[in-house]
Order: structure tokens, then sequence, then C-alpha cells
């Protein structure tokens, strides 16, 4: 362990961190609104799950800000649920091949950074990049609390549709999809979650990372306003390696050879600690992005635990 991550909280004040975002997510109602619009906006090939996708407008009781979801409903319900969650990059996605596979998909863009218009710019910081990750380490408002607590909301809207088997929940992503996923994954607990696939996954063994490269770079900044202590212990509770021990569903990892933004030895370190089924795939020529090969893994953990 570095001395950095002796500052990190411990797994019991980690317990205590996703009961209270539970606990909170649950005194807060919510609604999801499907929206008649299409992402598919030229007229170029077939698109045929435009034709039951939708937009979902996501807003709650307690006046946060409206956040969106694209809602994928399976081939022949009822089906397992399955969310999507982004990069940080900011964007939505489209998962026809697990649609097809009759799994329901639904893609959260929390903190609504994403609309079906766009990106709004107009929340980014002046360099073009997001806020969550820094307000994290702040301890700001619109940090990976807020962030998850979004996804809570969006994720029990889904739950509770007819289309879906609400014992049958899986989480997925890539780079901040990714880490996301297992932050939930351990917020939600194995009784709720059927599996977990964390493909390049960001948000994951921060004093390995030395704060290098363009996404966890971004804390350098403000590592430079705070006292390490404060600063390392608020990016323990969001860190996936504080959170291994409450991972004991089955969990996918992946790494890439040639991902800067996410190492390998970051992801194999949070595998190390994983106490149940796991797998982890090295892809030697991989770079940081969403690719082919995880949308094959993604698909055979899924059709394992899913």
């Amino acid at each position: 362990m570095s001395w950095k991550q002796e500052f990190y909280p411990s797994r019991a004040e980690v317990d205590r961190w996703c009961a209270g975002l539970l606990d909170e997510a649950s005194g807060v109602s919510a609604q999801g609104t499907l929206l008649d619009q299409t992402p598919v906006r030229e007229p170029f090939g077939n698109c045929p799950n435009t034709l039951v996708n939708r937009y979902v407008r996501f807003t709650a009781s307690d006046g946060r800000r409206p956040f969106y979801g694209y809602w994928q409903p399976a081939l022949k319900p009822p089906a397992p649920l399955l969310i999507n969650l982004p990069g940080y990059g900011g964007y939505m996605s489209l998962h026809p091949q697990l649609c097809d596979q009759n799994f329901n998909v639904l893609h959260i863009s929390p903190l609504g950074y994403v609309a079906p218009a766009g990106a709004e710019r107009s929340l980014a910081l002046p360099d073009g990049n997001w806020p969550v990750l820094p307000n994290t380490a702040l301890g700001a408002s619109g940090g990976y609390s807020d962030w998850l607590s979004d996804c809570l909301l969006a994720i029990r809207w889904a739950l509770e549709r007819p289309e879906v088997e609400p014992d049958r929940l899986s989480l997925f992503g890539t780079s901040q999809g990714g880490g996301g996923s297992l932050l939930l994954g351990s917020i939600l607990g194995r009784e709720r979650v059927r599996c977990v696939c964390a493909d390049l996954p960001f948000l994951t063994d921060f004093p390995h990372t030395g704060l290098r490269g363009e996404a966890y770079g971004l804390l350098r900044p403000v590592r430079e306003q705070l006292e390490p202590e404060v600063f390392w212990r608020r990016l323990g509770f969001v860190d996936t390696l504080s959170h291994a021990h409450r991972l004991a569903m089955p969990v996918m990892l992946s790494a890439g050879g040639a991902d800067d933004t996410c190492p390998p030895a970051t992801v194999e370190a949070l595998f190390a600690r994983l106490p149940g089924t796991k797998q982890y795939t090295y892809l030697e020529h991989q770079e940081h992005t969403h690719s082919r090969s995880s949308m094959v893994l993604f698909g055979a953990w899924l059709h394992l635990y899913g």
C-alpha cells in the first residue's frame, strides 16, 4: 500500500458511504418521461431499433438538474436489464447487438451532461472537460456522489418497467462507464446485481497513476489546492479498489496494452482484490476506446451471468 492509500477510507466507512447513497436515493421520487425523438438524423442505412428506442428525461423531487437516458428495449420482453454508463467524454450509446440478444439496455447520462440535442457544453470546465472528477476531490456538489445518485434514480425507473425482469440487473461500460459500473455494483450489492462488466475501467487505483494522462491528470490542479489527507481520502471513496470487498458478484475486467489513460497495472490491482468469480482479459494492442473486443467480452459475460 502506498502512503497515499493510507488516507483512504476503511472498509466500514465505504460500507456506510454506500448505504448512505442508497438511503438518500430512496427518499427522492423521480419520474422518467419517454421522449418521441430519434438520434439518427441522417437518412443513411437501415436502423430498425430506432423505431422502438427512446430518449428518457429524468426529473426528481429534490430539484436536481434534469438528466437523460436512452432506453433500448429487448426484442422479446420480459427480459433482463442492462445498465450502460458513459465514458468521461460524454455521449449517448446505442447497443443494438445486446437488444437483439434479448436484453433491455438503459444508457444513463448523469448530471445532465448530455441531452438529446447533444453535449451541454455550458456545464463543462473552461478547458472543455467535465467537472465531476475535480468536484469530487474538492468536495463540491456535482461530484461522483451526485453522479451515482442520478444513476440510482434511473435504475429504479427501469426496474419498474413491464419489459424488465427486475431480478436480472447487470451493469456494463468502458472507461468511466466501467468504473462507474463497479461503483454501482458495490452500492447495490450482490443481492441486486447479477454481474458487472468493466472494460478499461477508470476510477481505479488513483495513487498508482501518478495523476498522469488525459483523465487522471484532471486532478493535478486540484491536488495543489488541498492537503494530501483530504485529497486522497475523498478520492478513496470513489476508487474501485476501496469497493473490491463488496464486489462479490461475477466481475469481468479488461485492460489494453496500448492504453495510456487507464494503465493495465491499475486494473490488475483491482482484479487481485476481487473476492468472487472474475475474469481479466489483457488486450495487448488495445488503446483506450470502446471496441469490438469489448462488445464480444460483454456479450459472453452477460450471457453467462446476466
